[in-house]
């Protein structure tokens, strides 16, 4: 093949690229496990005795070497006592990944932040249960 016909088909690779929508991955020439994204449920448990509200538009997800991305636009949702809510994201690196979760309660006035599985931690799980009480 001419190095034209090379350099005509890695800029068509790269076109059709640039045309995915944000967050689709590319699998020519990549093993699965380093591009495939997979869907991951994170879960919060109410472990106290009051409701509280999982504010999921501020909760935050961290691959190792990587930056704070939300798990979600918008919502929120009350957790009584004893409950457990999910979400589910579509992770952006395989499943196997090291990660963060950072996760966001209000309960009145108050606010707190729970991290999973610690504050300098990391984890593979793809089910996470973070256990919060307020």
């Amino acid at each position: 093949m001419k190095l034209e016909g090379r350099v005509l088909i890695r800029r068509i690779s790269i076109a059709a690229a640039l045309a995915l929508p944000i967050g689709a991955a590319v699998t020519a020439g990549a093993p699965d496990d380093a591009v495939a994204g997979c869907q991951i449920t994170v879960r919060v448990h109410n472990s106290g005795s009051q409701a509280f509200t999982v504010n999921w538009d501020e909760s935050k997800v961290k691959v190792s070497g990587g930056t704070w991305s939300k798990l979600a636009n918008s919502s929120s949702e009350v957790v009584g006592a004893g409950q457990t809510k999910s979400i589910v994201y579509g992770a952006t690196f395989n499943c196997g990944a090291n990660r963060r979760y950072q996760i966001h309660t209000t309960q009145g006035g108050d606010e707190e932040t729970t991290y999973f599985p610690g504050v300098s931690s990391w984890t593979t799980d793809q089910t996470p249960t973070i256990n919060v009480s307020m």
